[in-house]
């Protein structure tokens, strides 16, 4: 731990006496001294450790930030800046997290008769945000989306809305959403289901694309889903926004 705040400190210090000379990517030069400085620690943070720690020991780089000072022992940032600075290296961390999940999609699927039309859908039990174990067979006798999605996956976020109102549109009708969440970290999770209001009922082994339940069903990219009738047999995969609507809405009509 300390090591880590080692470390973060200086490279406040070398990115806050270097803004004058740094750039960002390619096409997209840094707006702000803060924009400056959190690109020069997300590069260097990039390069000394891995997203994950990052994102485990948040604390302490937290430490670090507030405790970077000069060779004065004077505050390199105001406070307003640090919390800024904060805000932005979050951004940085989350952005390289995305780029990492897009290189690094499962390496083989699950044989295709685990999704086959027809067939009844593969089990899935694991741990809900209470840290109790859900099964999907669980909803047996209602109409349920099995939704594959994660809060670093972009797509899915901007999806999430028209999913939040087509089950407050269906669900007392006999419509039920199984989430499983391909993140790395609980904090993450629970924040994106919090924010972008998924009511209905979510699990996670917190394993990213090594997920069990998303190598059972072969998932090769998020959002993905698999919509079930009421005996769990799968209906069909990959749908979503109006297609998706379409078919849930003759299926509640059809019982």
């Amino acid at each position: 731990m300390k090591f880590l705040i080692g470390v973060f400190a200086l490279s406040i210090a070398l990115a806050c006496n270097n803004t004058g000379n740094l750039s960002g990517p390619a096409n997209s030069e840094p707006a702000t001294k803060m924009d400056s400085i959190a690109y020069a620690l997300g590069q260097d943070l990039g390069r000394n450790f891995s997203t994950n720690q990052i994102e485990i020991n948040q604390d302490a780089f937290y430490q670090g930030l507030m405790s970077a000072s000069n060779s004065d022992e004077k505050p390199l940032l105001s406070l307003d800046d640090r919390r800024s600075l904060l805000m932005k290296l979050q951004q940085e961390v989350r952005a390289r997290q995305m780029a990492e999940a897009q290189k690094n999609p499962p390496k083989q699927a699950a044989p295709q008769s685990a999704v086959s039309t027809g067939q009844v859908a593969p089990e899935i039990s694991l741990p809900t945000p209470e840290g109790e174990l859900m099964k999907l067979s669980d909803l047996r006798g209602k109409v349920v989306l099995v939704d594959f999605w994660a809060s670093w996956c972009k797509p899915c976020r901007a999806e999430n809305p028209n999913v939040v109102r087509m089950y407050n549109k269906y669900k007392d009708q006999g419509f039920e959403i199984y989430g499983v969440s391909l993140d790395r970290t609980k904090d993450a999770w629970l924040k994106a289901i919090e924010k972008d209001g998924l009511t209905w009922h979510h699990v996670s082994d917190l394993k990213f694309w090594n997920s069990e339940a998303a190598q059972t069903y072969g998932v090769r990219g998020i959002p993905y889903t698999v919509l079930l009738d009421k005996e769990g047999k799968i209906v069909a995969e990959s749908l979503r926004g109006q297609a998706l609507e379409d078919k849930v809405a003759s299926m509640l009509a059809s019982d």
